[in-house]
């Protein structure tokens, strides 16, 4: 079994769409797969989304508190990043923000998505709420 975290854009679930903003995303999409098919979902507030500071930590200790062991994102900066490494969180990248949770999970499935171990983005990308393309 393996869960994913995977940053929502509105209410989350299968058929909300994937965030590109990690630590100020409204909340998380956690589901379980085992041998690729979906046994659980699970929606956890993202309580990182207006901080002041650090929403990429606290947003990094959410979804290690809820025990994923993946997470899907389409930008991520430095200090996310080390903070979900330390709890041995697979990290894969997916630059498309215009596409849904369920299609991100087949592509998962089907082993199409880059696993990363940097940063994507610089430090306090995520604080622009319009932010679709880090350029």
């Amino acid at each position: 079994m393996v869960i994913i975290a995977i940053p929502s854009m509105n209410d989350g679930g299968l058929n909300d769409f994937l965030n590109p903003r990690f630590g100020r995303c409204p909340c998380f999409t956690f589901i379980e797969l085992e041998n690729k098919e979906v046994t659980a979902v699970k929606i956890i507030n993202n309580v990182a989304t207006n901080s002041m500071g650090g929403a990429g930590i606290q947003a990094a200790q959410i979804v290690g508190e809820n025990k994923a062991d993946t997470v899907i994102i389409n930008f991520l900066g430095p200090n996310a990043i080390q903070a979900l490494k330390s709890f041995n969180i697979k990290i894969f990248e997916l630059r498309n923000d215009k596409i849904s949770i369920k299609d991100v999970l087949d592509l998962y499935n089907k082993g199409e998505l880059a696993e990363i171990n940097a940063s994507n983005v610089n430090s306090h990308f995520g604080t622009n709420k319009n932010i679709t393309n880090p350029n």
